[in-house]
């Protein structure tokens, strides 16, 4: 690992003394306050290239470059120059120079997460890569599920919107995002799930793509050479496959759920049941009462009446 350092003013931003920090494949640029706790991150960032290279079955040696913001006010500067989606990002990749863009650490909620913005930038250099050009919904879903980024409450979120009708095909997917912020989520869920579908279902063709892809170097026929069917085969044959595991998944969640709130119904159960067992005995209680006052009555007028006979 190695560092030097120099003073960069790139993106509008105002000039700032960057340390530039480099370790194997990864060259980090960061201000001196940051370098300390980012370079581990990039060791990490490193192990986590190699396990992905190793899943996809591809081993490439491709520099790149992550340069982290001082403060959130240049990292904003840096954003509102590129797509709106950007603005609400931790992160975001240039092709263009190769180049990874971070939100200050200190501003993000914990290593994992930064991890995993990493990750996820860094598999969109890997991508491009391969082709200038790829569908979106490939970009991001391969970004989005080998980064570990495909929890379950990001499938069901897409899950509910594609019952209620609220989902784009794989086709419409192709080169923009949703222009409604509230889809985007569901974007993301549905790419991720798609190149799931292929690395799962299809896994010998999957490792293919990339072999085809140094021959034609256009993915459309990089995907067909490998998967025998066309970008939008596959999207047609995704919204079938989607039909059932979608909403099986939402069965699925919701036995969970049951399952997961079955022990507090056990509980409130328990409460209503003494609640009402106390209502009982009070209630007895009460009856014992009156029937004790009238037997009270019955005897004081029956010695009453026998007073009066003698």
């Amino acid at each position: 690992m190695t560092c030097q350092f120099f003073h960069i003013s790139n993106l509008r931003a105002v000039t700032h003394k960057y340390e530039i920090v480099k370790y194997q494949e990864v060259i980090l640029v960061a201000e001196a306050k940051d370098t300390t706790a980012v370079s581990k991150l990039i060791v990490q960032l490193n192990k986590e290239v190699q396990t992905f290279q190793k899943k996809v079955g591809v081993y490439l040696d491709i520099p790149v470059r992550i340069v982290i913001a001082p403060n959130q006010k240049v990292y904003q500067r840096w954003t509102k120059e590129h797509s709106a989606i950007m603005e609400f990002s931790s992160g975001f990749y240039m092709r263009i120079n190769q180049t990874i863009y971070l939100k200050n650490p200190h501003e993000l909620k914990s290593l994992s997460n930064i991890s995993t913005i990493l990750l996820h930038e860094y598999i969109h250099h890997f991508v491009s890569s391969f082709w200038k050009s790829p569908p979106l919904w490939f970009n991001e879903g391969m970004a989005v599920y080998f980064s570990n980024d495909m929890g379950i409450d990001r499938e069901l979120n897409f899950a509910k919107n594609y019952i209620m009708g609220n989902s784009r095909t794989l086709t419409e997917m192709t080169q923009n995002y949703p222009k409604n912020m509230i889809e985007w989520e569901s974007f993301y869920a549905k790419s991720g799930l798609a190149v799931k579908y292929l690395f799962l279902k299809k896994r010998e063709l999957f490792y293919r793509l990339w072999e085809k892809s140094r021959t034609t170097g256009n993915f459309e026929m990089a995907f067909l050479n490998s998967f025998f069917m066309t970008t939008k085969t596959f999207s047609e044959q995704f919204e079938e496959y989607s039909k059932s595991h979608f909403k099986s998944t939402i069965l699925l969640a919701s036995t969970s759920l049951i399952w997961g709130f079955l022990p507090l119904i056990l509980i409130l159960g328990v409460i209503r049941k003494k609640i009402n067992n106390k209502k009982t005995v009070e209630t007895w209680q009460q009856e014992q009462e009156i029937n004790t006052q009238k037997i009270h009555m019955i005897n004081s007028q029956k010695t009453k009446r026998e007073d009066e006979r003698v």
